[in-house]
């Protein structure tokens, strides 16, 4: 599951070997984690709205994670965004949503924040 962007590790790379910060890689990231949090939050059921205000980004340099689930939510997190057919929990498909919307949005802050990396280090 997840929205896969093609040439993302090279990009990442050769931003590396050009002397870029991992943090500014990091906070692209972060910037796309974020907004895939925010548009998941809606797809996840409420019933107090405890386990879809659990949804948190997560940065890392060449991945965007979404989170969901902390503390007394955590265990019913699992069986509620993927389902458990034993017993007959299905999945509320808030991922797959998620990644629907993601597919279009992820490529359009990848570029603009790259953009922004390059031209800040005289790349571009």
């Amino acid at each position: 599951m997840g929205t896969y962007v093609t040439g993302l590790r090279e990009i990442t790379r050769g931003m590396e070997r050009a002397g870029v910060d991992v943090e500014d890689l990091k906070d692209v990231m972060g910037e796309v984690a974020t907004e895939a949090a925010h548009v998941m939050k809606p797809f996840i059921p409420r019933k107090s709205g405890a386990l879809a205000d659990t949804a948190r980004p997560n940065r890392a340099k060449g991945r965007a994670i979404v989170t969901v689930g902390r503390g007394r939510t955590s265990l019913r997190a699992a069986p509620v965004i993927y389902g458990w057919p034993k017993r007959h929990i299905r999945s509320s498909r808030a991922v797959e949503r998620t990644d629907d919307v993601m597919e279009t949005k992820a490529p359009q802050i990848l570029e603009q924040g790259w953009a922004a990396i390059a031209e800040r280090h005289g790349l571009a």
